[in-house]
């Protein structure tokens, strides 16, 4: 299993947390979607190994209007 580790740009109350982590647990592949209550700009993916994943988590992210930035894989 791998992780991204992402940062998005806007602040996002923890009802639109929820909807984020349910629209990345939709992805093929992903398997997990942690928030630290300390960091909320910071969320956790984990997921199988494939080639597209992190381009994918990107995409996804973006269509919603979110600036995300991975910052750590």
């Amino acid at each position: 299993m791998h992780a991204v580790q992402v940062y998005i740009e806007e602040p996002l109350n923890a009802s639109r947390l929820q909807d984020v982590k349910d629209m990345m647990m939709t992805l093929p592949h992903v398997h997990n979607v942690e928030f630290n209550d300390k960091l909320p700009h910071d969320i956790l993916i984990e997921f199988d190994a494939n080639y597209n994943v992190p381009i994918s988590i990107l995409e996804k992210l973006e269509s919603e209007g979110i600036h995300p930035d991975i910052i750590s894989a």
